[in-house]
């Protein structure tokens, strides 16, 4: 599609509603409130899980990213196993959920405490991937 055949996308004055609208003959409109908007995007997030290709298994480092600013997380055992749970909040998607095997959760600690104590290294890259 080009950017003329793309969906337009437009916020209410009051924040309140989403309208799409597609360049259609005739032009198909939809308008969503804000419940409507997260259902849709978790639903898409669902589907998109199963297409092909999938999102890249690693992450290539020092990258630019739209980051979230010290985001809210919680954490907790699992019902199950006990094994880590990690919540964090991201104002684009809600709340998303993560299980971590132990060695896996041991490992992110002792790197994000690492980080915070030393600051970035220049002359030493550290491992950043389970």
């Amino acid at each position: 599609m080009n950017n003329s055949e793309e969906p337009q996308w437009e916020l209410d004055d009051e924040f309140k509603t989403l309208t799409i609208t597609f360049p259609t003959d005739p032009p198909v409109a939809f308008v969503l409130d804000t419940e409507s908007v997260s259902k849709l995007i978790e639903g898409a997030g669902q589907i998109r899980a199963e297409m092909p290709p999938p999102h890249d298994e690693t992450w290539e480092g020092g990258q630019m990213v739209d980051a979230v600013l010290d985001p809210r997380w919680y954490t907790e055992p699992d019902a199950l196993l006990g094994e880590p749970l990690l919540h964090i909040r991201d104002p684009r998607y809600g709340w998303l959920h993560y299980a971590l095997p132990r060695e896996s959760a041991r490992a992110l600690g002792t790197l994000l405490i690492l980080q915070a104590d030393e600051g970035p290294a220049d002359d030493q890259e550290q491992p950043r991937k389970n």
